[in-house]
């Protein structure tokens, strides 16, 4: 893990502190985008965002590949991007061509938040949180099984419950990120989850990591996928047993 240019890209890193949002600030539905405007690498009031601008901060910043980067600001910029702009709220925007989704790890669904899928809840994080199995880290599988259960919840709970083929790759692509981006190899410390959604900041310590491309998402999802169905297995066998 490193970071050589990050110095060369930004310059002194000093003048990229963290402020907490103020009341007329936009945020989004993604931590990962919150912190990059907390810290003022985007615009702190999360307004007029260029895609030359995420694309420079997503692959220098936060390590992720040109063609990764590429697919996922296209997208943005498609379903809600304004003459060539967009506001990181505007990511809130739920709807089957948009990136926000239900079944989140830390967002209510639209439907059941007053289309407030932007705001982090605290309970619905705390049981994400509950399926560390050690109480320390987030695994692979531990993260796999949380999404299970929070998909399963949605289905269950909410009558008007959007989702199709586009959010299940989302949903797997943005949790890869989590882990081998905001995490290492695959696992997230509890303490450092707590930091990157709750505070919406860097946790301790974090360097991005030297590359996060297509095959490294690829073979994190495949993880991820795999461990899904292994759990999904695990707890047929419990039922059957029952």
């Amino acid at each position: 893990m490193g970071n050589s240019t990050s110095t060369e890209v930004f310059g002194d890193e000093s003048q990229y502190k963290y402020q907490a949002p103020g009341p007329n600030d936009s945020r989004s539905p993604c931590p990962a985008l919150n912190i990059l405007a907390n810290h003022g690498y985007l615009p702190r009031d999360g307004k007029n965002i260029t895609p030359e601008m995420l694309q420079l901060l997503l692959q220098e910043k936060m390590g992720m590949s040109w063609l990764n980067v590429k697919t996922v600001i296209h997208k943005a910029y498609k379903a809600v991007g304004k003459n060539g702009l967009l506001s990181l709220s505007d990511l809130s925007y739920h709807g089957l061509d948009g990136l926000e989704h239900d079944s989140s790890l830390s967002r209510l669904d639209a439907a059941l938040s007053d289309n407030q899928q932007d705001k982090f809840n605290q309970e619905r994080f705390n049981t994400f949180l509950s399926f560390s199995k050690d109480g320390k880290f987030l695994t692979t599988e531990d993260v796999a099984a949380a999404r299970l259960y929070f998909l399963a919840d949605s289905k269950a709970n909410n009558p008007h419950f959007l989702w199709n083929e586009n959010f299940k790759t989302v949903t797997w692509v943005e949790t890869a990120g989590l882990l081998h981006i905001l995490g290492k190899d695959g696992r997230i410390s509890v303490e450092d989850a707590k930091v990157i959604f709750e505070k919406e900041t860097f946790p301790p310590g974090w360097q991005k990591p030297d590359s996060f491309g297509v095959i490294g998402t690829l073979s994190a999802v495949r993880a991820l996928t795999k461990a899904a169905d292994e759990h999904e297995k695990q707890q047929r066998i419990k039922h059957d047993d029952t």
